[in-house]
């Protein structure tokens, strides 16, 4: 893991506008595992930020966000300055997120276990969740697929044209696709897919259990920008 901890001087009264600009463009990190923004108690002008990511690569990617570099540009005018400033390496805490297996890939929701649920009409469905249950649209892949974060959990909406009303499967992420489907056929479960690298970083099988539940196991095999493939960064 890789850890950072610094110290930002806003500008005389403008403490609580920067604040408002680092907490939105906090949310939606691919690879953070925990980003706490503190006010100083004894600094009226003073932002302190704690930051633990899955790997140093994860915090740099992270800088070329739409979001992030909008952010950004909005808090370059209300910063005064820069106080000391601490590279870590975290080795764990209460509260700490456990990362997903594999690398980070800016093409995956956050998340280790993902449910997926089908609708008849994807987008109508994605704006109701949003609108019902606080959900909030990270991505779009075409007319068929939505992902909708919940803090730092994660869904994904599908067409459920072939499926039946109400169908829903899940997605798992793991470390190695390949081991993990030879462990899945030799327990009994039946293929459907076999393990295959997608454009969009993800190598994926997917399988029948013996209830005649429909698994997709992921492997993170590289960190792709969404739009690279035809995906839709949402800006929550």
């Amino acid at each position: 893991m890789y850890g950072l901890i610094g110290r930002i001087l806003a500008i005389p009264g403008e403490r609580d506008a920067l604040l408002a600009i680092l907490l939105e463009s906090s949310r939606d990190l691919p690879g953070c595992l925990s980003y706490v923004i503190a006010t100083d108690l004894a600094d009226p002008n003073a932002i302190v930020i704690t930051e633990v990511w899955d790997s140093a690569e994860s915090h740099r990617a992270s800088l070329s966000l739409p979001a992030v570099r909008e952010a950004i540009g909005q808090a370059r005018p209300l910063i005064a300055g820069f106080g000391e400033s601490l590279t870590t390496e975290p080795v764990g805490g209460v509260g700490l997120a456990v990362p997903p297996p594999g690398l980070a890939n800016r093409s995956m929701p956050p998340g280790a276990i993902i449910p997926e649920l089908a609708y008849t009409d994807v987008a109508v469905a994605a704006a109701w969740l949003c609108a019902a249950f606080g959900f909030r649209e990270r991505l779009r892949i075409g007319a068929h697929r939505r992902q909708l974060v919940y803090g730092d959990e994660a869904i994904v909406v599908t067409d459920g044209a072939n499926e039946a009303p109400g169908g829903q499967r899940l997605m798992v992420r793991v470390a190695n696709a390949d081991a993990h489907c030879a462990r899945a056929v030799q327990a009994g479960a039946r293929v459907l897919t076999e393990p295959t690298t997608h454009p969009f970083g993800e190598r994926q099988y997917t399988a029948e259990d013996i209830g005649g539940h429909r698994w997709t196991f992921s492997q993170s095999v590289a960190d792709v920008d969404p739009e690279a493939w035809g995906g839709v960064v949402v800006e929550g």
